[in-house]
């Protein structure tokens, strides 16, 4: 089976337009029906092997339940989680292999050598047959999920890797949820990454270089200061961002990644930003603590 390294979730959470933010810059729930397994042929049947379930031998695994969307999204169920249903906000754990129909792995937490990585559900973080789909799934499940080419990468697809109008074929396994490390004024803060040591505080008047990605809920990514190429330079004190970024960055150290939900409030208000963020809309940010530099160096 052919694996192509892809810019996609891998690359969002660990990289993925907003300057420090003051600057430039769901799905409905679709109707359902319960389906006998032959309808789900165009889900192929795949073998849970070493890359989804950990294990050296393929093994043919027992389709234990399944279901169509009116949509044409499909999801086989392989284990039914006895964990909380998700909802929108939700930040969860997931090891998945997203595929062609021809077997080729495209995407995947193995590409970085992750046990797992963070998702957020209801936040466009990928595709929209993503949010589709976990508004049927729970902690816990295992699913192979077929995302129809219109709810995937569409005509476009991705040049080299997503042929256009190409179905998509994701396994996941729903492994956990996530609890903030913080919650303060509405916003939530979750630590997904740190280095072995720990490195320096963020307090008043430090100078921080971060790296980062925010999407409001109308505008997915729009702004990123990866396609920038450049980390973003702030001074904590200054007011060059957002209430509740400053907020949270007071709990945060060098080499921490963090996701960030801001309520509009400690955001852009009811006067929104632009075309990008509609008043009174919440925000969420993607973090990397870069350098820090004390106020006293």
């Amino acid at each position: 089976m052919k694996i192509i390294a892809l810019l996609s979730l891998v690359t969002l959470l660990f990289a993925c337009e907003i300057e420090g933010v003051e600057d430039e810059s769901s799905s409905k729930k679709k109707g359902s029906k319960r389906v006998a397994d032959s309808l789900m042929n165009g889900i192929e049947d795949s073998t849970r092997n070493a890359d989804h379930q950990g294990s050296n031998t393929e093994e043919k695994a027992e389709v234990r339940d399944s279901l169509v969307l009116e949509s044409g999204l499909k999801i086989k169920w392989f284990e039914h989680g006895d964990g909380p249903t998700l909802k929108k906000g939700d930040v969860i754990k997931i090891d998945y292999r997203n595929k062609l129909k021809d077997g080729t792995i495209y995407d995947g937490n193995h590409l970085v050598k992750k046990p797992y990585l963070p998702f957020v559900v209801g936040w466009n973080q990928q595709t929209e047959g993503w949010d589709i789909a976990m508004q049927h799934l729970r902690i816990g499940d295992d699913v192979d999920v077929m995302i129809p080419a219109h709810l995937a990468r569409g005509e476009k697809g991705i040049e080299g890797v997503v042929p256009p109008n190409a179905d998509n074929f994701l396994s996941l396994r729903v492994l956990d949820r996530m609890k903030p490390i913080k919650e303060v004024d509405g916003i939530k803060i979750w630590k997904v990454d740190e280095p072995k040591t720990p490195g320096d505080s963020i307090e008043y008047k430090d100078e921080v270089y971060l790296d980062y990605w925010v999407s409001s809920e109308s505008s997915p990514r729009y702004d990123n200061s990866y396609q920038r190429n450049r980390p973003f330079h702030l001074v904590m004190g200054d007011g060059n961002i957002v209430p509740g970024l400053y907020k949270a960055l007071h709990f945060a150290r060098e080499g921490d990644k963090l996701l960030i939900y801001i309520p509009s409030r400690e955001a852009y208000g009811e006067e929104g930003l632009k075309d990008l963020v509609r008043p009174n809309e919440d925000i969420l940010y993607d973090v990397r603590i870069g350098k820090v530099i004390k106020q006293d160096q």
